[in-house]
């Protein structure tokens, strides 16, 4: 119990600083050997006499203690960035934080593939599907990935959601205490995530959710997944803070195109055209790219009779594009089994060889049809 109070009382003190809190843990060694230490080791640590005299205090250790039994009594874990079960991804991070509150029914310490999926509370139709179909393909095609999100309305609330109806494990990470759930229309969510993955937070029980804190959330969204996935988002907001901080820990981004005229799709445009993110079609697009290789990636059963002759993806393409009407580089994916990327390279060879083109609306033809 003592341990568990000091690191309550930590959390309380260095909430702002979760560099500090880390180098306190790592240099002690332990949160025992930083208890026995007491605030002379603390000072001497953080370079400052009177931080470890505030983090030592009577007042402070008694708040603590009474953190820790409210913790015990609703089963909520504190995992300090030494525990085995602390993610080992998160680990990674030079920012990550030295505290987590965690409550749920996953194993945080095993490592495994995992995707962070955010986009607009403004999601529209279109947004929804694209990230339920997404999902639900990684699901099918990766077995085990685990989805990351926010609980926020919009693509966070429909990524949890999805992951869930397809018996995935998914992790919400709160802007606030974990005893109040925000937004507090989706508690009833929050309550079924905790036996189908978990909720955590790095702030104490009281924690507003103010607006600093969802940048910071945002932190460890990012840092907790292979690989960032933008559904849906304006030119500015709290996803396009996600793929900063995913781009600098050097994860894969990845985000869904959209219309234009549509100002929800904005940013994810943008990322695509700047090179940021990589334009993502379906899961198979992500599956690739991460070199998930080892699992089913074809979109369709598969063709033994059509392609039993075919030798070369350019020959399956050929016999792919052998009825009259076009198809879509999405539907050739799906009918040869193999990824966007090798898929695309083999039509523009194609292209250039003048074997096959695209009629300028996005469908293939062989070139004897593109007269049609």
């Amino acid at each position: 119990m003592k341990e568990e109070a000091l690191l309550c009382a930590m959390s309380r003190v260095l909430i702002n600083h979760p560099a500090s809190g880390r180098k306190l843990l790592e240099e002690a060694g332990s949160v025992k050997a930083l208890l026995e230490g007491g605030s002379k080791l603390a000072s001497a640590i953080l370079g400052a006499e009177d931080a470890g005299e505030v983090l030592f205090s009577e007042e402070m250790l008694s708040w603590g203690k009474e953190e820790a039994l409210w913790m015990r009594s609703k089963g909520v874990r504190l995992l300090d960035i030494l525990s085995p079960d602390y993610p080992p991804k998160l680990r990674e991070s030079p920012f990550a934080p030295f505290l987590l509150y965690w409550r749920g029914s996953a194993d945080l310490g095993t490592d495994c593939r995992s995707v962070s999926v955010v986009g607009t509370r403004m999601a529209s139709p279109y947004g929804r599907e694209c990230c339920t179909a997404i999902v639900s393909g990684l699901a099918e095609k990766c077995p085990g990935v685990r989805i990351v999100s926010g609980l926020a309305v919009g693509i966070d609330g429909c990524a949890h959601l999805s992951a869930m109806d397809n018996s995935l494990e998914t992790i919400a990470v709160l802007p606030c205490g974990i005893d109040m759930i925000y937004p507090s229309s989706h508690r009833d969510m929050a309550v079924r995530i905790l036996g189908h993955g978990g909720i955590l937070t790095e702030y104490p029980r009281g924690t507003k959710p103010v607006k600093y804190n969802f940048l910071q959330r945002n932190r460890i969204i990012a840092a907790l997944s292979d690989a960032t996935l933008v559904v849906e988002s304006r030119i500015r907001g709290g996803s396009m803070s996600t793929v900063e901080f995913a781009s600098s820990y050097n994860r894969d981004v990845f985000a869904v195109p959209g219309r234009m005229t549509d100002a929800n799709s904005y940013g994810c445009n943008y990322l695509i055209n700047k090179n940021v993110a990589q334009l993502c079609l379906n899961a198979s697009t992500i599956i690739s790219s991460m070199g998930w290789t080892d699992m089913h990636l074809s979109d369709i059963a598969a063709q033994p009779n059509l392609f039993s002759q075919a030798g070369t993806l350019k020959e399956k393409i050929l016999l792919s594009l052998s009825s009259v009407r076009g198809k879509s580089l999405d539907a050739l994916v799906a009918e040869t089994g193999s990824d966007v990327q090798s898929v695309s390279l083999a039509l523009l060879q194609m292209d250039l060889e003048g074997t096959a083109r695209n009629n300028g609306s996005g469908l293939w033809l062989k070139k004897r049809q593109c007269s049609l």
